[in-house]
């Protein structure tokens, strides 16, 4: 009989990693590309079978996702990518930046075995370069292949466009005052309705404060998120949040992010913290957010009346119980103390019956010894 193992993909076998004796197939020093199916095919002149059996290799850092796409809109980019493979547990980080900008931002998904993210707070107009990595309890995994993808143009830059475009085009064919009054306003018009709000005018060389600043009470504690500063996006290093306590102003912590994010835990019940942003740009400048002020709530009295209300339906159920036993003790003997009188009523009557046959048969013996 012939025996032949092969990789099911086509690949051969690891050289000099492999070894065939007795049917049973060995491979050393395993690879991650090791993984797969490998099937056994066993010929005689009769016929030939084929098994297949899956190699997995596990403690491995996953691999990279793959086949990233997107989609845009004039502040944000929606990306989605595949996973390497499906593994429990797997989380991503979306690495981004302006492709003219020299540091990556990251935004972390949050939710374990979701493939995609929405980055927000863009720059409208302008193109930007992504790619993700993945990890697992046992690291980091690769990084994607990096694409680039813009977002939308403004409309208020499409439409100022438009109208200058409008203006050159009258200005080398000249029309009719009344006409070019009613284009006017009808133009005018539209702008009105379908514009936007247009954000304030770039500065050059110039990085402007966090703004937006909010803080949303979950599970973990307070997440903090606030907008990118509208200019200088490009000149910004990083960012880093400050908290106080008040009012004795005293500084709990300080932490550097490249996200427009973070995540507070751990903050003191029934206490009021002040919260800054810094952007820090990459001379060194520090620019500041506004303040915003948070008031813990206390759960202390919730906690309070959760332990009294447990401890009182504990105290309750103990007294159920108690009840319970108390009358089950009672009824058992009420029915054995009627057993006990029946039982003691024959004995009296048996007994009576037997000192009366005792009697008889003594009156019996004294007559016979008269006789005689």
């Amino acid at each position: 009989m012939l025996l032949l193992f092969l990789q099911k993909d086509g690949h051969a076998l690891p050289s000099k990693r492999h070894q065939i004796e007795g049917g049973n197939l060995t491979l050393t020093s395993l690879h991650e590309t090791d993984r797969g199916i490998y099937e056994c095919f066993a010929t005689n002149e009769a016929a030939t079978v084929t098994a297949e059996t899956e190699l997995m290799i596990e403690n491995l850092t996953p691999r990279p996702p793959y086949n990233l796409t997107a989609n845009s809109t004039e502040t944000s980019i929606t990306v989605r990518w595949q996973p390497g493979y499906l593994r429990p547990n797997l989380e991503y980080t979306v690495w981004y930046r302006l492709t003219d900008a020299p540091e990556w931002r990251t935004m972390r998904i949050l939710q374990k075995n979701v493939m995609e993210a929405t980055i927000q707070h863009l720059l409208p107009g302008r193109e930007y370069e992504f790619m993700v990595l993945s990890q697992d309890k046992h690291g980091d995994g690769m990084f994607s292949k990096q694409i680039r993808f813009s977002t939308q143009p403004s409309k208020v830059i499409v439409e100022d466009e438009s109208a200058v475009a409008g203006e050159r085009e009258n200005h080398n064919h000249p029309q009719q005052p009344q006409q070019q009054h009613q284009q006017q306003q009808e133009s005018t018009a539209d702008r009105n309705i379908k514009a936007p709000p247009a954000p304030p005018p770039p500065q050059a060389n110039s990085l402007s404060e966090p703004w937006n600043l909010s803080a949303i009470n979950n599970q973990q504690g307070w997440l903090l998120h606030w907008e990118h500063p509208v200019d200088g996006l490009d000149l910004l290093r990083h960012y880093t949040v400050r908290w106080w306590k008040e009012p004795e102003h005293h500084l709990v912590g300080t932490v550097e992010t490249f996200d427009n994010y973070y995540q507070l835990r751990h903050l003191k019940e029934g206490a009021t913290f002040k919260i800054q942003i810094l952007a820090l740009s990459m001379d060194g400048e520090q620019i500041p957010s506004s303040i915003l002020m948070i008031q813990v709530p206390s759960h202390r009295k919730t906690r309070i009346l959760l332990i009294g209300s447990s401890v009182g339906v504990a105290f309750l159920l103990c007294a159920l119980i108690a009840f319970l036993y108390v009358k089950r003790s009672c009824l058992f003997h009420l029915f054995s103390g009627g057993i006990n009188d029946v039982n003691g009523g024959d004995g009296a009557a048996c007994s009576t019956s037997i000192d009366d046959g005792d009697d008889s048969e003594h009156s019996h013996d004294i007559e016979k010894i008269n006789n005689t």
